[in-house]
């Protein structure tokens, strides 16, 4: 059976949850540092917890708050930074008892912060369903301050999430009218009507926000949305790549890959011109990548994100080109490519889970099992990682230990189905079949509507019910007659029925549309009585070759596309470095000016510091083509502003040398340069020798 991979295995969605946070936390942000109050705002710790919460330290504010209800229980003020914090954290049993202690201690008199806190309730209620009390909360919130913008705006928001759009709509008109200068009343009016089907009136509303406010990346994403219902796929694509272009917006990026099949091509010329006009934005080729990969264009898909780590090594480019070449069953290519991201990010879960299915898609089982164990040491409880341990296991027929993973993972998600699927297979395995047939009730109990993700077929046929077990696995392959692995299912489903025939077509069409785990179905004992057959063996000869590169196909071989380094002629290089801070600081060059830079272990990104970003701009070290960052350019007076992205064209340290090296600036840096294991893991392994003062790095082959 198919028995999913790692990447497949997808959350529930959490959009309402989502919806809650925004929605609380302008309502938090509308709360004013200096309003008035009483029953001890003014103390000590609350002073401190307003600080922390305007620095970000959520935790730190919360323990100062909470020692100071429990010495002025009345401070109302406090009690509602609480409610909103614990919302925010998604705590929101206790955010309702604290928002209800609030509205008991707040004066009455404070109706901007009365308001607040209606408005931060009402959303609680509609989170846990009871929208009667939210509307009633809401209204009594703009009835206590009618020009309230955020609650509005909350309000608002609600009634939309209730698809109650003519009442929505009343709502945003009333904000237009508060503030016409606020882009949210024409934004929520836009929304509206595109939900409602009426784009040209979205994108009169939306033409409002830009006309205003030109940098808007969500009236472009918004009006993108609109133009794509349309019709209009031009217009749409430029809104999307404009919003991408100013930056922060990640409903533009994905809304290109809800094109009809057809505009793939308008598309990716679109993203093509973009890499021309910006070429040392990484982002172009990427999303060129992610397009084509939509599309199955594996091929394209791989060129494309081999140019975007052309110009930034981030790691993600590697892990979306070893996706590629999974799917077109070339696996050293693809756990080439995987190892490279893990060797820059080596406890990057994400990577080393990848890594871990590939080597054991590819054959590797001990490989495979090894990893999944290195997981697991990392992250004891994810129950995602004793499940493919023990898939591997079952596979090897290594039961004892299959069945104890199995158990496990169902025991930490107890919803997963799989894992109880598994769990039944192996008692079935040992003999136990009064165990078995519970775990199999337990799978038909949690899978009830046949998906991508289901199993309960199995089940159902091990619970002897054929019939029921057959129109499950029909009804999982009509819900997507696209995805190759439920024809693949269907495979193991009629061969374990001895329907041989029957499974081999299905077989043949997983194949056809793109199914290449040749391992996999050479191990799966669903498929053995499948195997003995000759038009098995023929199929597999016909699929399971490893393809031939494309005529113009880029080089597979990681050092072709590796950064420039002159280390790779030798075997290790080493570095003298002087201890700083915990830290460890090595001379280099930075677009051949000399430098020092901090090399972080524990740091994941570039940072340059913001007095030595504006000396290299102004004196010629960094040119205005070097500043890639989305917003934030060089100002009036010639300055980079924080949080800027620059291209440092090369950094020299010993003779070792990286090309096109992104870096944020950051004003308060003490050391010109921060580098972290990933930029620096892109020249091979580094270790550090303390004693002899040295970095010793050992070049990728």
């Amino acid at each position: 059976m198919k028995h999913k991979t790692f990447a497949g295995l997808a959350g529930v969605s959490r959009r309402k949850v989502r919806t809650l946070v925004l929605i609380v936390a302008a309502l938090f942000g509308s709360i004013q540092l200096c309003a008035q109050s009483q029953g001890g705002k003014q103390s000590y710790n609350y002073t401190r917890a307003l600080e922390e919460i305007q620095n970000g330290n959520n935790a730190t504010a919360l323990e100062f708050l909470t020692k100071e209800v429990n010495e002025n229980p009345d401070n109302g003020y406090a009690r509602l930074r609480i409610a909103m914090l614990q919302a925010e954290a998604e705590n929101y049993g206790t955010a309702m008892a604290e928002i209800n202690k609030a509205l008991k201690k707040l004066p009455k008199n404070d109706k901007e912060i009365m308001a607040d806190a209606l408005g931060t309730r009402a959303t609680l209620y509609a989170a846990s369903g009871d929208s009667i009390k939210a509307l009633a909360d809401f209204g009594q919130a703009v009835k206590l301050c009618p020009d309230n913008e955020d609650v509005l705006n909350a309000y608002g928001q609600i009634l939309y999430e209730m698809k109650r759009f003519s009442e929505s709509d009343d709502i945003f008109r009333r904000l237009a009218v508060v503030n016409p200068a606020s882009a949210r009343g024409y934004m929520g009016l836009g929304r509206n009507a595109c939900h409602e089907g009426n784009y040209d009136e979205a994108v009169r509303q939306y033409d409002t926000v830009l006309k205003m406010y030109d940098e808007y990346t969500a009236g472009y994403s918004f009006r993108g949305e609109a133009y794509l219902k349309q019709g209009k796929y031009a217009e749409a694509a430029d809104d999307f790549l404009k919003a991408m272009a100013i930056g922060g917006d990640n409903k533009a990026f994905f809304s290109l890959f809800k094109f009809p099949a057809n505009q793939t091509k308008l598309v990716a010329t679109k993203l093509q011109a973009m890499a021309v006009r910006y070429p040392l934005g990484a982002e172009w080729p990427y999303s060129l990548g992610e397009l084509y990969l939509s599309q199955n264009m594996y091929r394209e898909a791989i060129e494309a994100f081999r140019k975007a780590a052309d110009i930034d090594q981030h790691p993600v480019f590697f892990q979306e080109i070893a996706r590629c070449y999974e799917e077109l069953g070339e696996y050293p290519q693809a756990i080439q490519a995987i190892n490279q991201a893990v060797q820059m990010s080596p406890d990057d879960m994400d990577y080393l889970t990848v890594k871990a299915d590939l080597l054991g898609e590819s054959g590797d089982i001990d490989g495979a099992i090894g990893s999944w164990t290195k997981v697991i040491e990392m992250m004891p409880d994810l129950s995602i990682a004793y499940y493919r341990r023990g898939f591997y296991e079952d596979n090897s027929a290594q039961t004892d230990k299959a069945l104890e993973d199995y158990e496990m993972a169902a025991m930490l998600n107890p919803e997963y189905a799989y894992a109880f699927l598994g769990k039944g297979d192996m008692l079935l395995r040992k003999g136990q079949r009064d165990e078995a047939m519970e775990a199999y009730r337990k799978v038909v109990e949690l899978d009830t509507v046949p998906s991508n993700a289901s199993c309960a077929m199995y089940a159902l046929l091990a619970l002897g019910e054929k019939e029921k077990a057959e129109d499950f696995m029909q009804r999982v392959m009509a819900n997507d007659t696209t995805y190759s692995g439920n024809y693949y299912d269907g495979a193991c489903f009629y061969a374990r029925l001895g329907l041989l025939d029957k499974s081999l077509d299905y077989l043949r069409t997983a194949f056809e549309k793109g199914f290449r785990r040749f391992h996999h179905v050479t191990v799966d004992d669903d498929l053995d009585p499948l195997r003995t057959t000759d038009a098995y063996r023929a199929l597999m000869d016909k699929y399971a070759g490893t393809p031939a590169p494309a005529p113009d196909a880029p080089d597979t071989t990681a050092a072709q596309h590796a950064p420039a380094s002159t280390a790779s002629a030798v075997d290790r290089v080493e570095v003298p470095f002087t201890p700083e801070g915990g830290c460890v600081s090595v001379k280099c060059s930075i677009n051949d000016l000399p430098l020092s830079f901090i090399f972080d272990t524990g740091a994941s990104t570039v940072s340059l510091s913001q007095v030595e970003a504006n000396f290299m701009l102004k004196n010629g070290y960094l040119k205005p083509d070097d500043i890639v960052g989305s917003g934030h350019f060089v100002d009036a007076n010639g300055d980079i502003s924080e949080g800027t992205i620059v291209n440092i064209r090369e950094v020299d340290f010993g003779g070792l040398k990286l090309n096109n090296v992104r870096a944020s600036v950051v004003r308060n840096q003490k050391a010109p340069l921060l580098l972290g294991q990933t930029v620096l893991g892109r020249l091979g392994s580094i270790q550090i020798d303390n004693p002899a003062k040295k970095l010793i790095i050992t070049p990728s082959n």
